[in-house]
C-alpha cells in the first residue's frame, strides 16, 4: 500500500478522488480488509479523509488549510534547524553534504521532492528531536500532492537549490541566525508559491 501513498503524494491521484476498496483491492491484488488498514492509516496521517456513507477520499487542501500548515513549518522547522546546529558536528558534514548533492542530481528530472525531503530531514534529524521532525514529516507530506501538480516548479528549481547550498554554508559556518533566516524565506516564498 506504500504505492497508494506514493501516488497521492506525487499527485497522480490528485485531490478529491474518491478510492473505492473494491478497485483499489483489485489493483494491489488483496483483500478489502488490509485496503481498509492502508485508507485509515493515510487517514492517520491527513492524507486521506473517510466519510461516512462515501468511503476514502483523496485529501483537499484550502488555501488556509495550506497556509496553516505552512506557518507550523515555520515554527517547527525553524527550530528543528536551529537546535541541529547547536548540536552539530564536523562529523555531521558529509551526510548533509551527501543529501545536497542528491537534491543537484535530482533536479534535472528525477525524484527532486524525495531528495529535498531527504536534504531537510537529515538536517532536522541532527536537532535530537524525534518526535518534532516526525511532525514535520507529516506536514510536509501533506503538501506533497500540490507540489506535484504546479507545472511552473521546475522553473523555481535552480532557485531552491542555490538556497539549499547557502543553507549549507550557513550550517557548516554554524551561523543558526542566518540558516533560520534563509529557512524561513525559503519556506515563505514556498508556501507564497503554492498558495497564489
Amino acid at each position: 500500500m506504500e504505492t497508494l501513498k506514493a501516488d497521492i503524494q506525487a499527485g497522480t491521484i490528485l485531490p478529491g478522488t474518491h478510492l473505492h476498496q473494491e478497485d483499489l483491492a483489485k489493483r494491489f491484488a488483496v483483500s478489502r480488509v488490509p485496503v481498509r488498514d492502508a485508507l485509515f492509516k493515510l487517514s492517520s496521517e491527513g492524507l486521506v479523509s473517510i466519510e461516512a456513507n462515501r468511503g476514502a477520499v483523496v485529501t483537499k487542501l484550502t488555501t488556509d488549510q495550506i497556509t496553516e500548515i505552512y506557518d507550523l513549518r515555520l515554527i517547527l522547522e525553524c527550530d528543528a534547524l536551529d537546535r541541529a546546529i547547536k548540536a552539530i558536528k564536523n562529523e555531521d558534514l558529509p551526510a548533509i553534504r551527501r543529501a545536497l548533492r542528491l537534491c543537484r542530481l535530482e533536479a534535472d528530472g528525477g525524484d527532486w521532492r524525495a531528495a529535498d525531503n531527504e536534504f531537510h530531514r537529515t538536517i532536522y534529524r541532527l536537532s535530537g528531536r524525534l518526535k518534532q521532525v516526525e511532525i514535520i514529516e507529516s506536514l510536509r507530506a501533506s503538501v506533497q500532492a500540490y507540489w506535484a501538480q504546479y507545472s511552473t516548479l521546475a522553473t523555481n528549481e535552480p532557485h531552491w537549490l542555490e538556497q539549499h547550498d547557502a543553507l549549507y554554508r550557513c550550517i557548516e559556518q554554524r551561523d543558526a541566525r542566518r540558516a533560520v533566516k534563509l529557512l524561513r524565506t525559503h519556506l515563505i516564498e514556498a508556501s507564497i508559491k503554492l498558495t497564489s
